[in-house]
């Protein structure tokens, strides 16, 4: 398995992840606190106008000196990872992990943590002190951040809350 910055032509590479996932548990936070509730959805693999959607948010991260990294299986984009470099926060420390998807059959095999461990590496090269995550509820994607290290935020950024009010908003030290 390679990890790696992607190159801008490999960025069409992204239609290869399988993003289906069955969700039974959602987490939700009340009064500071997480709270699993159970629900399920099947999510379906992207399709057609959500892989060129994502492709046209790739291209634009990447021309606007943003960071993205592939983990390649051969030369099948497997998982993504994705970093702003406009910093935000309080302080003006914080980096966004703006996008992590790894493919259904490459799932609990390591390949988001060393994504996600080549992420810190850049934001501590460009200065930041934490990340900032923006997650979707289910189980399985918090309980991997929370084994990160990640904590729930306390300075949520308010732009990024109002477009995903559902998710659980994350930090991760550097």
């Amino acid at each position: 398995m390679d990890i790696r910055l992607v190159a801008r032509e490999e960025i069409e590479k992204i239609g290869n992840i399988d993003r289906s996932e069955t969700v039974e548990r959602i987490y939700y936070l009340i009064n500071g606190k997480l709270k699993l509730k159970k629900e399920h959805y099947d999510i379906p693999p992207w399709n057609s106008d959500k892989v060129k959607e994502h492709i046209s948010r790739l291209y634009k991260l990447y021309d606007n000196d943003g960071f993205v990294y592939g983990a390649f299986d051969n030369e099948k984009m497997v998982g993504i990872a994705t970093i702003t470099n406009k910093f935000i926060g309080k302080n003006n420390d914080q980096l966004q992990l703006e996008f992590l998807h790894i493919g259904k059959n490459y799932r609990k095999k390591g390949i988001g943590k060393r994504l996600v461990n080549k992420i810190k590496l850049k934001a501590k090269e460009l200065g930041a002190k934490k990340l900032y995550i923006s997650s979707i509820p289910s189980q399985s994607t918090v309980d991997f951040y929370m084994h990160l290290g990640c904590e729930i935020t306390r300075d949520t950024n308010k732009e990024l809350f109002e477009l995903e009010p559902g998710d659980i908003h994350l930090e991760l030290k550097l």
